[in-house]
């Protein structure tokens, strides 16, 4: 009789058994998930804000001024100076370990007509929404054969040099939004989703006239 029930309650145990460990390596894997999400969203958030500095620091690149400070010739086109961003996030963006793809990296004005200001006005800080709008304008850029490439303009056109202004006390803001997809460790492919992380900045000041 003695022997049976021991029988009897190492059947019993191996089945619970069986039935627990799934459930722990689920709940160990959630938990392992969920951290390199929040440390792909730290890294996202790092490569958007170095692209939003330097954005901010270089401005229209002296366009309104006069003096023209970027290499090429002088017209409202921000291809330079995007250039510059996208290469800053999408450098920043490799140290992503569960990014599938980078998706799309966007430069905007997060100040436009669409949010809270009725003109390109950084000098409130409600002005800068931060998140992209319908609307406002924006250059696209997206990965083609390798190389990120402008697709397209926002709703609002695109954010030419002419828009960006540095004139205190209505200097604007640039904002910029990486966009990427999210991988999660096997088996927890439910998770994998496409994500995104912005940053916005107003542009440094200068006074009028230069």
């Amino acid at each position: 009789m003695r022997l049976r029930r021991r029988q009897r309650e190492r059947g019993q145990s191996l089945v619970e058994l069986c039935f627990i460990i799934p459930v722990c390596l689920t709940l160990f894997m959630g938990v392992y998930t969920a951290g390199v999400f929040i440390s792909d969203l730290d890294v996202a958030g790092q490569a958007v804000r170095a692209g939003a500095r330097l954005g901010a620091e270089v401005g229209d690149c002296g366009y309104s001024s006069g003096n023209w400070q970027c290499s090429g010739t002088s017209t409202t086109n921000p291809s330079v100076i995007d250039g510059d961003i996208v290469t800053s996030v999408a450098t920043i963006a490799k140290g992503l370990q569960n990014a599938s793809s980078l998706d799309e990296i966007d430069i905007y004005d997060p100040c436009w007509a669409s949010g809270s200001c009725s003109t390109p006005n950084c000098s409130d800080s409600a002005d800068i929404g931060g998140t992209y709008n319908a609307g406002e304008p924006a250059d696209v850029y997206k990965l083609v054969g390798g190389v990120w490439t402008l697709q397209s303009a926002g709703s609002g056109g695109h954010y030419t040099l002419d828009l960006r202004s540095q004139a205190h006390p209505s200097e604007s803001a640039i904002g910029v939004r990486l966009v990427y997809h999210f991988k999660a460790s096997a088996p927890l492919s439910i998770f994998n989703m496409q994500t995104s992380q912005y940053a916005t900045m107003c542009f440094a000041p200068y006074e009028s006239g230069g």
